[in-house]
């Protein structure tokens, strides 16, 4: 048997182990599932994601239903100074967004 703890188990830190003879081996497991992403889809705003599984047993598909979320407000901005530059050269635009009045 070889051993890399020099301490008393079970009090072994760091983690330590012992090596001993390779067992039998095992009997032969179920074949694995190829699992897949089908479509994913979006609902209205406000609902619940949803997960639905189809395929089969060994080849299971996944489709998503994603809610979309709220629209956001639009922004509103005004161009200041914009000034022309050389050619193949870039020019300078400068915005300032204009703040939304509390209602």
């Amino acid at each position: 048997m070889k051993e890399n703890c020099k301490r008393e188990l079970p009090f072994c830190y760091p983690p330590c182990f012992l090596l001993g003879p390779t067992g039998p081996t095992g009997p032969q497991g179920l074949p694995s599932a190829q699992v897949l992403v089908g479509t994913t889809t979006t609902s209205l705003p406000g609902g619940s994601a949803e997960v639905y599984r189809t395929g089969t047993e060994n080849e299971v598909i996944l489709n998503f239903v994603i809610p979309r979320g709220e629209v956001g407000p639009i922004p509103s901005f005004e161009v200041g100074t914009v000034e022309t530059a050389e050619p193949n050269t870039m020019a300078s635009v400068t915005i300032t967004p204009i703040e939304e009045e509390e209602e």
